[in-house]
């Protein structure tokens, strides 16, 4: 527990450096939000039913109820941080990092802005958590997205990937880590 708080606490107070505010979705949501959002991974989501017989899921990431809500808020640009639980029906298997709940963390950058400008202050963010955790050299490689006509260039940048597996990374290393 005290090292997930450390490393949150270093996560976190690099994204505030960076202007972005916390912004907190709901755990469920409508089925009809989360369904087709994620192809053939829609099968990993859990669905519910409340006592009024709407159809519910839990949130499978952090993205799409963070799309939900921009739309709903009329919201062009942002800069956001979310580090919390997110839910996979899945067959876990801890040796590959599979869980059924597990923390994910995202970092957005949402609405327009100079092109590679969002792209290099999440990499700079990147780079600054890894500083800050103090693990020793590293090495952050960058894969563009498939049919990105200029550098990495998207809508939104999200670093979440990273540092969901740099995380996970964390928790099974721990005993190499220096003090934090």
């Amino acid at each position: 527990m005290a090292i997930r708080e450390k490393v949150f606490d270093i996560i976190i107070s690099t994204f505030k450096r960076h202007g972005a505010e916390v912004i907190d979705t709901p755990v469920f949501e409508l089925k009809e939000t989360l369904t087709g959002k994620y192809g053939e991974d829609s099968k990993l989501i859990y669905d519910l039913k409340d006592q009024g017989g709407e159809l519910l899921s839990l949130r499978y990431d952090l993205t799409v109820p963070f799309a939900r809500y921009l739309a709903m808020n009329k919201i062009t640009n942002i800069k956001r941080y979310h580090i919390a639980k997110v839910y996979r029906r899945d067959n876990p298997a801890m040796t590959r990092g599979r869980y059924r709940e597990f923390y994910q963390c995202d970092f957005d950058i949402a609405g327009q802005f100079d092109p590679m400008i969002p792209d290099a202050e999440c990499l700079k963010i990147v780079h600054e958590i890894l500083s800050g955790l103090q693990i020793g050299d590293f090495l952050i490689k960058v894969k563009p997205e498939p049919g990105a006509s200029a550098g990495f260039s998207r809508r939104c940048c999200e670093v979440k990937s990273i540092l969901l597996a740099f995380y996970l990374l964390l928790v099974s290393a721990r005993q190499h880590l220096h003090p934090l």
